[in-house]
């Protein structure tokens, strides 16, 4: 029998025009759909940093807000601050200098992570009258009336900067 064109089926172009058309779309769907996860993933990772980073600052300064009495600093560099609390405990705050390293909370003794993955912190001093106070290790009567954090965390090559301050009640 002979064939006639007005028979069903397709013929090899056209078959192949319809493979083409069809993979060129599955790409562009696909490069979207990466697309969408890449941002996803950043969006995730800097929500993750923006709220350990806003955690980790507020908490550092609700505790400096805690030291008591005008000797209460025992250390205070650019990266540690160390004193004592209302209640006669001794609370330290820490940071290796090593990017990547934990921001240590501890007190009593007892240390906990603050903050992972931290790439900078920070620590200034300044006097009542608005001068940068010089930075000691040494339970000594303190002329320190407000500390500034800067605190950087980065993860992913993301990074997250918060920046705090803390008055401190030293009366």
């Amino acid at each position: 029998m002979a064939r006639h064109r007005s028979d069903a089926g397709f013929s090899l172009a056209e078959l192949t025009i319809v493979i083409v058309v069809v993979s060129i779309a599955a790409m562009v769907f696909a490069s979207m759909f990466a697309e969408a996860t890449r941002t996803y993933r950043f969006i995730s990772v800097e929500k993750d940093l923006t709220q350990e980073s806003r955690y980790a600052e507020e908490r550092i300064t609700r505790e400096l807000r805690r030291a008591h009495g005008p000797t209460a600093i025992h250390v205070a560099t650019p990266r540690a601050v160390t004193f004592l609390d209302r209640d006669s405990s001794i609370v330290g705050i820490s940071w290796s200098g090593v990017q990547g390293d934990e921001l240590v909370y501890s007190k009593n003794g007892v240390s906990r992570a603050l903050a992972g993955e931290v790439d900078s912190l920070a620590f200034a001093y300044w006097r009542a009258d608005g001068r940068e106070a010089i930075p000691f290790v040494a339970p000594a009567e303190t002329d320190i009336h407000r500390v500034t954090i800067f605190l950087r965390l980065a993860r992913d090559g993301q990074s997250v900067d918060a920046t705090g301050a803390a008055l401190l009640r030293l009366m």
